[in-house]
């Protein structure tokens, strides 16, 4: 049980002709949650969040999940949670709301915004055993209304808009297998990952820059009780350049379009770590990421009228920068201190 309030303002400066205008929004939430055993094997925690903002009133988000222990090594989850999300002050500000891109890209408000809901689905089977083999698999779902996106007015200005319906959905897999050894073990996850907008000018269009593959694998070796090391790979699938059909896309992202193709190219990267507790309180942490020195940074600029952007076949940046910038091989120390 808990409650919170939110005082915010944003003072109107982005501009030489600005009016010094201060813009205030006040919202104010309190929440509860609660676990129940309906029997020894099966638990029920539920709860609510009511949350009134000045500007769009009151609304309850409730949420309720279950957790059966059907045996030993295994259970069974699962809920339902109700999401509630009222627009930034700077995406309801009407006017300049602020730059980017490096200064090119003027960021609009839109006073017109509704606030974003949502209804999340999850179900999921999890194994356990005393040997040290876990796995689960999890299916996920959100349905969306009123979501909030930007769109690109033109070349050099980007807005928000509630796109209105749309649906992720997934499925994740995450496990980890003792090999030869206690000592040793392998970590894998896996995430499939759809999103459609629904209904609006981009219909059947992706809802986010989300891969629909992502694959990461760790191999971990305790050497001493001191030392352990691991030796891991990322793999990210295709992903969408962009979030919009091809008749709603600037005239530069039409030529990236036409060029380089509707997705983001798949990579895969390999990294190495190594830990060492000096003491009971002090740990040395070392990594290696991207060992293989792969070279993901290639670009080329695009330009249409006054308009440019950057892309490659991995990422691409203009006011934004999509997909993924991976360095070169690069080094990684820390030392941690517990007291």
């Amino acid at each position: 049980m808990g409650g919170e309030f939110q005082s915010s303002s944003m003072k109107d400066g982005v501009v030489l002709a600005s009016t010094g205008e201060t813009f205030r929004q006040k919202s104010w939430s309190v929440f509860a949650e609660d676990e129940w055993h309906l029997t020894d094997a099966l638990a029920l925690t539920a709860g609510s969040r009511y949350e009134h903002h000045e500007q769009f009133g009151g609304h309850f988000s409730p949420r309720a999940y279950l957790v059966w222990d059907v045996a030993d090594a295994w259970t069974l989850k699962g809920g339902v949670t109700t999401g509630y999300k009222a627009p930034r002050m700077g995406q309801l500000h009407k006017g300049i709301s602020g730059v980017s891109g490096q200064g090119k890209t003027n960021l609009l408000g839109n006073p017109d915004l509704k606030p974003e809901e949502s209804v999340s689905y999850e179900a999921g089977v999890y194994y356990d055993n005393p040997a040290g083999l876990n796995a689960n698999v999890t299916s996920f779902m959100t349905d969306f209304s009123n979501k909030i996106v930007s769109y690109s007015i033109n070349d050099n200005t980007n807005s928000y808009v509630n796109s209105g319906k749309a649906r992720l959905h997934g499925v994740e897999f995450a496990g980890t297998l003792p090999l030869w050894s206690e000592d040793v073990t392998l970590s894998l996850n896996y995430t499939w990952t759809r999103s459609e907008q629904r209904d609006g000018d981009n219909k059947g269009a992706p809802l986010s820059y989300t891969p629909e593959h992502m694959v990461n694998a760790k191999l971990n070796w305790q050497i001493t009780e001191e030392v352990a090391s691991w030796l891991g790979a990322r793999y990210r699938g295709k992903t969408p350049r962009f979030t919009q059909n091809y008749s709603s896309l600037s005239a530069v992202q039409k030529k990236v379009y036409d060029e380089k193709g509707e997705y983001l190219k798949a990579w895969t990267v390999v990294d190495a770590g190594l830990s060492w507790k000096m003491t009971d309180a002090l740990t040395l942490n070392a990594a290696v990421n991207n060992l293989l020195n792969k070279d993901y940074s290639d670009v080329s600029l695009y330009s249409a009228g006054k308009s440019t952007l950057y892309a490659g076949d991995y990422f691409q940046t203009g006011s934004s920068t999509t997909g993924y910038v991976i360095p070169e091989r690069n080094y990684w120390m820390s030392l941690n201190y517990q007291f």
